[in-house]
């Protein structure tokens, strides 16, 4: 190997033929594994009919990054938020005049390598905004997984985000109310957790986008016999809910395409909190098979008529939303892009990714 073109040649033959391929054939299901909801309406598929929201909308999600240097690793994780009256509402931490949600919590944790002296630029090493312990009262090792300490940072500060907007009004959250962690140690986990069981109440509506991964629906519906005999379609010949869903509409509708529930499903957080799932497919185009398929998560069954009434971009997820999680990511990558410029400076060597990306190549 003599080239850098060398490399990415092989690298791309790599993703294609052998890395593509083997995950398309092997699905670790294990690691998205929760637990099983309960069907508790026989018609399950119907026809939604939009519901205007007759109050102020707000859209929150977060945004987390790593880079591992020879001192260990550095996350960082931000948040931001959008409403109907303000493209941005409130951003943490905040930038350039933006308007702050408050939060007083760290955005920064540290886990540095064992050999590390733990010298760092006295600017960030502060407790108001860095962390180097975790929830579970261990402090954070360089051997755990960037995964983890990301997963743990961006878990509380979307938390408190949660309650910041709490009483304002219908509140979007991206991803599900109550998400598995499953990079997170149980301690953790449950005190996360039952932080939002507090804060959570009937205005917040979890939106998760993702459902490539996801088998909640086709494990709750594969032994209803019922269903298959009457839309014609067995979950169990598939390895996605996406994949299940996109074929039922398919299958059971014709164009021009109405906005399709899928539900609800009835899913147990603890002994006292349930929460309903339902599942909206909603058309991009009403001639074409082009569909945004979205999992609703809410403690009421008005969520699918509130979410179908919004704004939609063309990739399918509510504009608001969009918004959101735009804002949250730039926040991040410009932060993230400050530190890696102060460590330079300092003479803390990178990881490799970045040399791979001076050569544009990821």
């Amino acid at each position: 190997m003599s080239n850098t073109n060398e490399l990415t040649v092989i690298l791309n033959e790599i993703v294609h033929k052998y890395i593509k391929e083997y995950f398309n054939v092997y699905v670790p299901k294990a690691q998205y594994s929760e637990k099983l909801a309960v069907v508790i309406n026989k018609d399950l598929v119907s026809e939604v009919v939009p519901k205007k929201v007759n109050k102020e909308i707000f859209a929150i999600d977060g945004s987390s990054r790593s880079i591992t240097s020879a001192g260990g690793i550095i996350s960082i994780s931000t948040i931001a938020s959008s409403s109907s009256s303000f493209p941005i509402y409130g951003v943490y931490p905040s930038l350039f005049g933006m308007r702050s949600l408050d939060l007083d919590k760290p955005f920064i944790a540290l886990a540095p390598s064992a050999y590390s002296k733990g010298s760092l630029n006295p600017y960030l090493y502060s407790s108001k905004y860095v962390t180097t312990v975790s929830l579970d009262g261990t402090p954070f090792q360089s051997t755990q997984e960037p995964e983890r300490i990301e997963t743990e940072l961006r878990a509380i500060l979307e938390t408190e985000g949660l309650k910041k907007l709490k009483g304002k009004g219908l509140v979007l959250v991206d991803g599900p109310l109550f998400p598995s962690y499953t990079f997170l140690p149980e301690k953790a986990k449950k005190i996360i957790i039952k932080r939002r069981i507090e804060i959570i109440d009937d205005n917040y509506i979890g939106v998760v986008k993702r459902l490539d991964k996801s088998d909640l629906l086709i494990k709750t519906l594969s032994n209803n016999p019922e269903l298959i005999s009457r839309y014609r379609v067995d979950p169990r010949g598939f390895l996605s809910d996406e994949a299940f869903l996109y074929q039922l509409v398919r299958f059971n509708f014709n164009p021009p395409y109405p906005i399709v529930s899928v539900g609800p499903l009835l899913k147990e957080v603890d002994d006292k909190v349930k929460i309903y799932v339902n599942y909206l497919i909603f058309p991009l185009h009403k001639y074409l098979p082009k569909f945004s398929i979205l999992r609703v998560e809410s403690l009421n069954r008005e969520a699918v008529a509130y979410i179908s009434s919004l704004k939609f971009t063309t990739e399918g997820i509510p504009s608001i939303l969009a918004l959101a999680d735009k804002a949250s990511k730039e926040l991040s990558a410009g932060i993230m892009r400050y530190i890696v410029f102060s460590i330079e400076k300092i003479g803390l060597q990178e990881s490799f990714k970045g040399k791979f990306e001076v050569l544009n190549v990821v």
